[in-house]
């Protein structure tokens, strides 16, 4: 089998692997709660509380819970894996993204599903049993799926850093100093893409609380935490200068500071998000990398003297690489 015929055959697996299976399964457990709205009470349970059902809600929401968040999941996971998917070959970061959809589709149509046919044939959605056995099951169900997937798909390939020189210092005067500054933000589209998933799950986490009177004041709390925790890593400002390396969040953390004296070698990489990192922010990496990822192209590497690696997507990454190794060499 030649290159190209792997590439194809890999292309039509993501495909009907990756994005139709996991939409079928959550199709399928519609289609079949459908069938259970003449047995179902009106209202149905749609939230738990230590004390039981609290929180009541059309069967609709229930039904349309796991086709709604797996499409947008789907859509989501599919953009970041769209150079994986050209090659036909994914990294175990991207293997990750690709069975987390597996894992969600059960988890949420076995859970949300399972909560329906426990209220069959109730006649107040009040006596609707705890749905402990409905989650766990989807958990399982889930790991499961997500396993089997993991080792039908090819080998994961390595992520494909490359294996560039330390980055030439800028020639400076005796007297002179330098100093160099950016801001990084994520791009518009990934902008709009998590701002479209926070509003969603956010919005479906109300939603389902509106029946419970301290349900409602979590979910809203929950949503506003991960809308400050988005906002304070969405934007970072990078420094070099005299005092060392510095990247800072917007909202002042996370904080990231590498004294000069604790660098040992300063390169400029190529990174793809998905394929290096799993995916765009804070992020942790094979090889003792961490990394600041807003998006692909040309990033900052430093190792420092302990073997760690801090990695940040950046403007102008080489003129920042050259600004630190002549801080470094000097200081």
């Amino acid at each position: 089998m030649t290159d190209d015929q792997r590439t194809i055959r890999g292309r039509k697996r993501h495909l009907i692997i990756g994005a139709v299976l996991p939409m079928l399964i959550a199709l399928c457990g519609a289609l079949l709660a459908i069938t259970w709205l003449p047995e179902l009470p009106d209202p149905v349970a749609i939230h738990w509380g230590g004390k039981g059902a609290d929180g009541f809600g059309s069967a609709w929401t229930l039904i349309l819970l796991p086709i709604g968040i797996t499409l947008v999941f789907t859509i989501f996971t599919e953009l970041a894996l769209s150079s994986a998917r050209r090659r036909g070959r994914l990294t175990a970061n991207d293997k990750i993204l690709f069975v987390g959809r597996h894992f969600l589709s059960v988890l949420l149509t076995v859970g949300t599903i399972g909560s329906l046919a426990a209220q069959r044939s109730l006649d107040d959605a009040a006596d609707a049993p705890d749905i402990a056995g409905p989650m766990l099951a989807g958990v399982l169900g889930g790991l499961l799926l997500a396993t089997l997937v993991w080792f039908v798909l090819p080998k994961a390939v390595s992520p494909s850093f490359d294996e560039e020189a330390e980055a030439q210092p800028i020639e400076l005067a005796p007297d002179e100093r330098v100093f160099w500054q950016r801001t990084v933000r994520i791009s518009g589209a990934v902008v709009a893409l998590i701002v479209g998933v926070l509003v969603f799950a956010g919005g479906a986490g109300i939603l389902a609380s509106l029946g419970s009177a301290s349900g409602l004041p979590f979910a809203i709390g929950i949503s506003v935490c991960v809308i400050l925790t988005y906002t304070g890593m969405s934007f970072w400002r990078v420094r070099a200068d005299r005092r060392g390396f510095l990247v800072r969040g917007a909202l002042g953390w996370p904080r990231i500071s590498i004294p000069n004296a604790e660098i040992a070698e300063v390169r400029v990489i190529e990174v793809n998000p998905t394929a290096d990192f799993g995916g765009w922010g804070w992020r942790m990496a094979s090889g003792r990398r961490s990394g600041i990822i807003m998006r692909k192209g040309p990033a900052i590497e430093i190792t420092r003297t302990d073997g760690r690696r801090l990695v940040v997507t950046v403007d102008d990454a080489e003129v920042g690489a050259g600004v630190l190794t002549s801080l470094t060499r000097s200081s």
